[in-house]
């Protein structure tokens, strides 16, 4: 899960002017002066965060209601402390008042951050709770990862464990000859770095190279659950557009885009495997830029390690 860099350069940079502002009025405090415990002025913070959270987001649930109001309040004290921090540093007050001006007892700092943390922090906590849903989302609807990776693959074949191990296609009637690179093992890190190119990019969620079968040559992503899922998910839509554009017309598909209600699906096919991107909807060209770079340097890597494989056909009966 990320948050993408615009949003955290907004929140950083909202989140620090608000820190700042007292500084222009302290010590003078406006006036302001209401003559409630802590405790109880934290609980009806706690309160004021709820119900503004309620309102300016999609019907949360009670759980994440209390767990942005929560979030809220920890950010709040933290803005109190950055800004006693400065009172410190830049108005010489002794350490002791001025932590406590800028948690409790400067009511104009702590009113001005209490009324304007959730306005703040609304795009990152937004960000949070989407994806959140997604993800529970997706295991509801796919399963777990284990059932995922399991039915997905074929149970007369067992692979070594190494998720970025190349698995060339053998079909009968094809005999490989010459010497495999040195140390018997094909070395992937090309895979590996292609796939990383597209992630790079800030509205990427994921970035997966999918074989044959539908299982993972190499990934890049925040979450593991990712990889299992769209594995299986991206061959199995491969193999299904594919059939309907064979029925269609004898049509080879090539690639495709998905949009779907959170983000979208790129992919693209490259020597007889799969690139599946995800990213976000309002993701910029960007993104397609990196994937032909990566589509290219998947190509290049698997031309260099198959350069040494020699194959030649002979008859179904010499194979035999």
């Amino acid at each position: 899960m990320r948050i993408q860099a615009r949003e955290i350069r907004h929140t950083v940079l909202l989140f620090l002017i608000v820190a700042i502002v007292p500084l222009i009025f302290f010590p003078n405090d406006l006036g302001l002066k209401f003559g409630v415990s802590m405790p109880l002025y934290l609980l009806a913070e706690l309160v004021y965060y709820g119900i503004v959270i309620s309102i300016f987001l999609d019907s949360p649930s009670a759980k994440d209601t209390v767990s942005a109001s929560t979030f809220c309040l920890g950010f709040r004290l933290l803005a109190g402390l950055a800004f006693a921090s400065l009172l410190f540093l830049m108005n010489a007050v002794s350490p002791v008042d001025a932590f406590g001006s800028g948690l409790w007892e400067y009511k104009p700092a702590v009113l001005l951050h209490t009324l304007t943390m959730p306005f703040v922090l609304m795009s990152a906590i937004r960000s949070v709770l989407r994806a959140q849903a997604v993800k529970q989302k997706t295991r509801i609807i796919l399963g777990s990862p284990g059932d995922i990776s399991a039915s997905s693959a074929r149970p007369d074949r067992v692979y070594p464990r190494h998720d970025s191990l190349p698995r060339p296609v053998i079909r009968p009637g094809t005999v490989f000859t010459g010497q495999a690179p040195e140390g018997g093992d094909i070395p992937v890190k090309g895979f590996d770095a292609a796939v990383r190119h597209v992630f790079e990019l800030s509205a990427v969620k994921f970035c997966l190279l999918v074989d044959e079968d539908g299982l993972p040559v190499a990934f890049a992503g925040d979450e593991e659950a990712l990889r299992e899922i769209w594995s299986a998910m991206g061959r199995l839509l491969v193999d299904q557009i594919q059939s309907s554009l064979l029925k269609a017309g004898d049509l080879v598909l090539q690639g495709f885009d998905l949009s779907l209600d959170t983000y979208r699906l790129h992919a693209a096919t490259v020597c007889g495997l799969w690139l599946v991107v995800g990213a976000d909807r309002q993701s910029e060209e960007l993104e397609k830029v990196r994937i032909a770079q990566a589509v290219e340097m998947i190509r290049k890597t698997y031309e260099q390690k198959y350069s040494e494989i020699k194959r030649r056909e002979v008859p179904e009966a010499d194979y035999v």
